[in-house]
């Protein structure tokens, strides 16, 4: 292949990341949180009995669809619901594992957490990542389907909250504390975790037909999925998923906890129809649903990665689950419509041309407090017993939402519970965990909202206003003294781009280069650098500002590795600019007794022998008279102070790794 930056950086993270999964795979590096051999040795199983399907689905290339094991129902359509709650009740009722305790059902929901969410959302992998976890679910609950909540039947209502999936019928209460219901009393695994919901307190909207509608527009698998930005976010059927589970509030829309909500896997199993419906579609119009998965893609979501559900990586790979041998497994009733009366579900109705959710009937006692009812425009502020009961508590520790959707709903409420960090119980994610949530007034006058403002979802790396905060977890503990810090120096030369003058780059926008290296007026850009642990799970970034007006831009960044005080190590060092050209790594090396720097892979093993190539602060770092010849090439002399790997940023089109 002819070396490209982009290409470069995709082959280097998908090989680290490659490389990682198999440390992890066989024991070499710690995992995923809480999960003990007992658990594991159960999530195994339930993929070895998947596997299985997938195999003799595949060996069946000619099986018809009628043949699927597995039938899944709109969640109101006769007989749809029950088979499947009862399932996830003895689930939960089953333990997994004794220390930590944990039941069937959490070691299930503990599989969407942590740093598989990075693979598993906002990117090409979101749809066959999930599609492969609810058949996981489905093989636990010995082939019973997960019924779809098809939540535009909700949407359409003056009052969505009032709808009767949220009664004890069927998903239990929607106000608080989940109480009522098949779900009621049902925990995280932090203890005294409660699942709760505040459906309607978000300006999200549930599924709509416009959405719907927008995404079915579409022919091309890259056009659905993310990153979008603008007015293609429309497209993205994530970012429609996202809607719903904002809507619902609560648990359901901070990614590390929503999944222990079922409500997630009804919602989800939606999701994976309207796929479907994609798919078919483009197999009527000659497209191989199969084959069609984007060439660019972030990290974890190329379509020969591995898909990540540790502690057990799955031999399934993203383009894996694509295939119709997985697609087989599955067949979905048609989405209720006045054509197929709605289908025959006595809890839908055919009004104005539509399918409609009927409404709940008088509040239950959990949904009332004082006699009053806890939903409805009139009398929403009430409190119910299960409301004040999550109020009480306090905010959920979860930490961020789901972004939000392509459409508005102005008629919901604000939200009251609010989310926190995630607690140590499931572990600090990989990105600083804020406290949000999107607050309106209920206005029925106006009920959808085109997005388009969409700052959420524009991130230019180069933007200088952004910083970077590093979680500091070293092999699952969050502890700072576990680090030390490395000097590295980065050199960004532009001198050879095609003969111009590089002071004039920072200011000329190239047609080629997409958003998110756009100049920045002042000539400032960012370098990004980074370290891997290989034999141990710690990652730390940070960024260096470089002038790009400059011929050559020289200066030096701290990055963390592991403190040899808690064993030996070794690290990858990376770096890549804002527009994702990645950097060559240039190693100091004794050569006839003199010091030069010269190409090499960026891999250190880490230990505590003299002359030590770490400082054990931040501070340390920049203390240190460090030498900073540009002269990279024959190296800064004999002055031992000169940080042990430089980073040369250039245009020269060379493999980062060919040394």
């Amino acid at each position: 292949m002819t070396p490209s930056d982009e290409v470069a950086l995709m082959i280097q993270n998908h090989c680290f990341k490659n490389y990682q999964y198999k440390q992890i795979a066989e024991g070499k590096v710690w995992t995923a949180p809480n999960i003990t051999q007992e658990g594991m040795n159960y999530i195994n199983s339930l993929f070895r009995k998947l596997l299985g399907e997938i195999v003799a689905s595949s060996k069946s290339k000619h099986q018809k669809r009628q043949a699927a094991v597995r039938f899944r129902r709109e969640v109101r359509s006769p007989g749809a619901f029950a088979p499947f709650a009862n399932c996830i009740q003895e689930l939960y009722r089953t333990n997994a594992q004794s220390d930590p305790p944990m039941n069937m059902y959490q070691v299930i929901a503990s599989r969407h957490t942590g740093q598989v969410l990075q693979s598993a959302h906002e990117g090409a992998a979101f749809l066959p990542w999930h599609r492969i976890y609810l058949l996981l679910l489905e093989a636990a609950c010995r082939g019973v389907p997960v019924p779809y909540w098809d939540s535009t039947v909700d949407h359409v209502m003056p009052d969505p909250t009032r709808s009767i999936v949220w009664s004890e019928q069927f998903f239990g209460n929607g106000d608080g504390q989940v109480m009522t219901g098949p779900f009621r009393n049902f925990q995280t695994t932090v203890p005294g975790d409660s699942i709760t919901r505040e459906i309607g307190t978000s300006r999200n909207a549930l599924f709509t037909k416009e959405g719907l509608a927008a995404v079915l527009s579409r022919t091309r698998y890259s056009e659905i999925v993310e990153p979008k930005r603008g007015r293609e976010y429309v497209y993205s059927l994530e970012g429609h998923h996202n809607g719903p589970h904002n809507w619902v509030g609560g648990h359901l829309p901070l990614p590390w906890v929503a999944a222990f909500d079922p409500v997630f896997f009804m919602h989800h199993a939606y999701v994976d129809a309207v796929w479907e419906v994609f798919r078919a579609q483009q197999i009527r119009n000659g497209i191989d649903p199969g084959r069609d998965y984007p060439l660019q893609n972030e990290p974890g979501h190329g379509p020969f990665d591995i898909m990540d559900f540790r502690p057990y990586f799955p031999p399934i790979r993203n383009i894996d689950a694509m295939s119709q041998a997985v697609a087989r497994l599955v067949r979905y009733e048609p989405f209720p419509s006045c054509q197929n009366n709605c289908n025959s579900s006595p809890h839908l109705t055919c009004v104005g041309g539509v399918c409609m959710s009927r409404a709940r009937s008088a509040a239950s006692p959990i949904e009332s407090f004082g006699g009053a009812a806890a939903f409805g425009p009139s009398d929403q502020d009430v409190p119910s017993q299960s409301r004040v009961l999550a109020q009480a508590r306090g905010p959920i520790p979860g930490g961020e939402r789901f972004r939000s959707s392509p459409f508005m709903d102005t008629r919901n409420r604000p939200n009251t519970i609010g989310n926190a960090p995630v607690a140590p119980e499931l572990e600090a994610a990989s990105f600083q965990a804020r406290t949000a949530g999107m607050r309106s007034k209920r206005d029925a006058s106006k009920i959808l909202h085109y997005n388009v403002s969409s700052n959420a979802h524009v991130q230019s790396v180069s933007s200088l206003e952004r910083s970077y905060t590093n979680t500091f977890i070293m092999d699952g503990v969050i502890d700072v003294k576990r680090w030390v810090y490395v000097p590295v120096r980065v050199v960004y030369n532009r001198t050879n781009a095609n003969g111009n003058d590089p002071t004039f780059k920072a200011n000329i926008l190239k047609e080629n280069l997409n958003e998110v290296c756009r100049a920045v007026g002042s000539g400032a850009s960012k370098v990004y650098v980074a370290s891997n642990g290989l034999d141990y799970f710690g990652t730390y970034k940070e960024f260096a500002i470089i002038d790009e007006r400059q011929p050559i831009s020289e200066t030096t960044a701290a990055v963390g590795i592991k403190n040899p005080d808690y064993g030996t190590g070794e690290a990858l060092f990376s770096a890549y600019d804002s527009c994702g050209r990645p950097c060559r790594p240039l190693c100091l090396t004794s050569i006839q007794g003199k010091q030069k720097y010269r190409p090499c892979s960026g891999v250190f093993k880490i230990s505590s022998a003299e002359p030590k190539m770490f400082k054990q602060t931040y501070s340390d770092v920049f203390a240190l008279d460090i030498s900073l010849d540009i002269s990279v090439a024959s190296g800064p002399g004999d002055d031992s102070s000169s940080p042990s790997i430089t980073f040369l940023c250039d245009e020269n089109k060379h493999w980062p790794w060919v040394y």
